[in-house]
């Protein structure tokens, strides 16, 4: 391992686990209409391509783009997976941690029993990533839309509790550039998809609030995902074209302006 694939791993553990963790606290802060949309926007994906970029070249992983787009769906459907377990697990458990160690096991194996095959038969087909991606998502959203619990009021978080957060979803992004190098680009794209951010959201509150909780916080994951899909487009048409920071900013403002025009509509009185 050289000195500068060492120092681009380090920076990225720190960059992505800080930014993550700032937009999740963005995020429950939020009102349950537009929660949704803020989690969603590029994060995980956004540095993992980044640092993937720098690591090993804009076109590498403007090559990998379309793999990614039915992990990314997927993690959308973790979100549906994990509140329907967390539903269930409450019912049979009595001990919250465990109920969280139960439904996040589930769901997140759901999650790799899934992406994992897509990877290693590397399924790179654009079309074939796109029809995946939305019907895929199409499912997370009536799922999530079947119940209706309102969303708790929010609350404060110790700092132990951000440290943490932080620590979890910067592993991630060091993962996916780690895998990137070590392995292919491939399982550096399906890490990039990995729902980190979803992850710690959830298990947050699950903790402090039940399962009746999760489905409010995640109800529109679904429509905020266009603007990381957009963001991925993006990235394969400019990281070749731009290089990956000029590339990163154009995709970054495209889904900044998707994200907005989505937080607008939610925000429009029913």
């Amino acid at each position: 391992m050289n000195k500068l694939f060492l120092i681009q791993l380090i920076i990225s553990f720190i960059v992505g686990g800080s930014f993550i963790a700032l937009l999740s606290f963005i995020a429950e802060k939020a009102g349950s209409r537009i929660s949704g949309i803020i989690i969603a926007f590029p994060s995980t994906a956004a540095l993992s391509f980044f640092f993937l970029g720098w690591a090993l070249s804009p076109q590498a992983v403007a090559d990998i783009v379309p793999s990614t787009l039915i992990p990314l769906a997927l993690a959308v459907l973790f979100t549906a997976v994990y509140a329907y377990a967390a539903e269930y697990f409450e019912r049979i458990i009595k001990n919250r941690i465990w109920q969280i160690i139960m439904s996040y096991s589930v769901s997140i194996g759901f999650w790799f029993a899934l992406t994992t095959p897509l990877i290693v038969l590397k399924l790179n087909n654009l079309a074939v990533g796109m029809v995946g991606y939305a019907l895929i998502v199409l499912a997370a959203h009536l799922l999530l839309h079947r119940k209706h619990h309102e969303k708790p009021i929010a609350f404060t978080y110790t700092f132990g509790q951000k440290i943490g957060r932080a620590l979890f979803v910067g592993v991630i992004v060091f993962l996916a550039v780690f895998f990137g190098k070590i392995l292919n680009p491939f399982w550096g794209g399906m890490f990039a998809m990995f729902p980190a951010a979803y992850s710690s959201l959830m298990i947050i509150f699950h903790w402090y609030y039940g399962p009746q909780g999760l489905f409010p916080a995640m109800q529109k994951v679904a429509i905020g995902s266009l603007s990381l899909c957009a963001y991925a487009l993006m990235v394969m048409f400019a990281f070749p074209a731009y290089g990956f920071i000029y590339g990163t900013i154009i995709a970054y403002v495209v889904s900044l302006i998707i994200s907005l025009i989505l937080i607008r509509f939610q925000q429009r009185p029913s």
